[in-house]
């Protein structure tokens, strides 16, 4: 065991090495021979639905062993390992489009997940990260909304956003390209070699045929969001070069205007004459203008987010200015990354009159009303009275947009009527009622933090009521008849094989809709990777006796793909077992995992296997 640990905490030396961001790395690719970080990427993702779908192989986790791992180590040894074509699916967008996305092998998504540990170690180091703090897609305690956050809190001061969507992203990414910029930090051509052999093993459309990857990390792929962020780390660069390189100005210029005025109210102050419609007028008037230039042409700020390939440029310059940029950040990934701006996607917005679009959130700068004077807190918590400029960041949820992809998934017209749900039907009704509450409470969670956190009442509506139109089919009632068998909260009472009421599922109906402006899903979670690693090393169940028999011979893991949604209110067969233990898998040998795939353990409790594999 204290030899699997040197092999994690050589894992954790990498992290403090690569907190100086000029460090280079060799000698990678021996550790592709490491079990331990095998059986550490298989605890990481053995319990994910998607391991249970066979790629291009037809193999699912289902059976994985240490004698699986013993085998991929020994290719990686003579450098014969070759990952296997993906599958190809389309799913779906919001849009109406379809996204293409690719299966791998389980057996390549082990292998996958081990390099992403090694990479995560290289460019992500919790020690100092070779990423920019601009980077927010696919990173440790990094989310859609720390993005957001940013700039909500720091990018008041902005005259123009840029939107930018770089066309076909991950599709589009050279590998040439990708492997020279990976050189950087990585002197080690075999491991460099792997990566090769993962950007090129091709795909199998859609009747079978194998296709040649001539450019894009693979989708679906494990360690394909860390080398797209390598890739895009360069445009992180430039657009920080482009930052320091233009910023300028300490603050801005006083607005004459503004000085002007108070000047004169000054004089009446002089004169005795604070008290009179004049200056209460005057007030009001100096109340309605910003104290400072706020097109002050020597004052310059330049700001920055990025989320995969979704980017935004906040300015605080003029409109000629942030063409300029526009067009230096579309000539640099042109040239540099072979990349192109999406023409639809990417424009220039005024941040006080109109509205960009990112992460599915509209921001704006400001709400166009008139100022007025709120009531706050000094430095002493003594209140105070301030003038609201009303020019704050302003984060709104995108009503329409929310209808049109809930029309698009069928739960209402595109006015926003709800409609029945017609692919849950055949559902349990408490199944059905547990899915619109994903949907409620997923969008709920997502836009708490927004200005207009009220509108979407509407959206709870139409979801409240496509739930009762789909359960009035179901159960071939009226929609009347629906809200007086189960309330206005929907509950279902599902019922235990004695027939007497076990649990309710009521559909979530919130009520708190109060403005939260900083109510974001950003609590950090600091994951020591390298501990969390021994204890998974430590607890797993490869290698462990059958748990049925107790043999120690050919034991490998028998998987499900869920315990507690198995498309049917009662589980059956030994899928009970697994129910009983909350595990999604556990150590059979080879003989009892065929039996258990046949059907002859259904009838088995726990106190009769051969110990507790919790």
């Amino acid at each position: 065991m204290e030899k699997s640990h040197e092999t994690l905490r050589r894992i954790e030396r990498l992290q403090r090495l690569n907190s100086a961001k000029e460090w280079i790395n060799d000698d990678l690719y021996r550790l592709m021979y490491k079990e331990d970080l095998y059986i550490a990427a298989y605890e990481r993702i053995k319990s994910q639905p998607g391991n249970m779908t066979p790629g291009t192989d037809g193999m699912t986790l289902d059976g994985w062993s240490l004698t699986t791992i013993r085998a991929i180590i020994q290719e990686m040894q003579t450098e014969q390992f070759q990952f296997k074509p993906v599958r190809t699916v389309y799913i779906p967008k919001a849009n109406g489009k379809m996204r293409k996305l690719g299966i791998p092998s389980t057996r390549d998504k082990v292998v996958q997940e081990v390099m992403h540990m090694i990479l995560e170690a290289i460019y992500d180091s919790p020690y100092g990260p070779y990423f920019h703090d601009t980077s927010h897609g696919f990173r440790p305690n990094r989310s859609c909304h720390t993005a957001l956050q940013e700039i909500r809190g720091k990018w008041a001061a902005t005259n123009w956003f840029i939107e930018g969507d770089i066309q076909a992203c991950f599709d589009e990414i050279e590998h040439g390209t990708l492997v020279n910029l990976l050189r950087k930090k990585i002197k080690d051509e075999r491991f460099i070699n792997l990566i090769w052999k993962l950007l090129r093993a091709g795909y199998l459309d859609l009747r079978g045929a194998q296709r040649d990857s001539l450019a894009g990390t693979p989708q679906g792929g494990i360690a394909s969001p860390i080398l797209a962020n390598v890739y895009l780390h360069e445009l992180d660069e430039k657009i920080e070069e482009i930052r320091q390189r233009l910023t300028s100005g300490k603050k801005k210029r006083p607005n004459p205007l503004h000085k002007q005025l108070s000047a004169q109210k000054q004089l009446l102050a002089k004169r005795n004459r604070a008290d009179t419609k004049e200056c209460r007028d005057l007030i009001r008037q100096i109340r309605s203008i910003p104290a400072v230039d706020v097109c002050d042409p020597n004052f310059i700020r330049v700001k920055y987010i990025r989320y995969a390939d979704d980017w935004v440029v906040g300015l605080c310059g003029p409109h000629s200015l942030a063409e300029q940029i526009r067009d230096e950040i579309a000539t640099f990934l042109s040239e540099r990354l072979h990349l192109t701006l999406s023409k639809d996607k990417t424009r220039i917005t005024n941040a006080r009159n109109g509205q960009a679009k990112f992460l599915g959130t509209l921001i704006s700068i400001g709400k166009g009303r008139e100022q007025k004077v709120v009531t706050t807190t000094n430095g002493s918590r003594k209140p105070v009275k301030r003038r609201s400029t009303g020019w704050e960041t302003v984060l709104a949820a995108p009503l329409d947009s929310l209808i049109q992809r809930l029309h698009s998934r069928g739960f209402c017209t595109p006015n926003g009527t709800s409609q029945t749900k017609l692919g849950w039907i055949n559902l349990d009704a408490d199944q059905i009622v547990h899915l619109y509450n994903g949907m409620n409470r997923g969008i709920l969670n997502y836009y708490r933090f927004v200005d207009n956190i009220n509108t979407l009442t509407r959206i709870q509506h139409i979801l409240r009521f496509s739930l009762a139109r789909t359960l009035a089919a179901k159960f071939k009632i009226s929609v009347k008849r629906v809200f007086q068998r189960f309330g206005s909260s929907i509950t279902v009472i599902v019922k235990a094989e004695d027939g007497k009421p076990d649990r309710k599922v009521s559909f979530h109906l919130n009520s708190d809709w109060e403005k939260k402006r900083n109510a974001f899903s950003t609590h950090e979670r600091t994951i020591d990777v390298v501990r969390t690693a021994i204890r998974m090393r430590t607890r797993s169940k490869l290698g462990k006796p059958c748990c049925i028999c107790g043999s120690l011979e050919q034991v490998e893991m028998h998987h499900v793909r869920h315990i507690r949604k198995m498309g049917q209110r009662k589980v059956t067969g030994f899928t009970t077992v697994l129910r009983a233990l909350n595990r999604k898998q556990i150590p059979a040998c080879k003989s009892c995992h065929k039996q258990i795939h046949r059907g002859a353990y259904d009838g088995i409790s726990l106190s009769n296997l051969a110990y507790d594999p919790r």
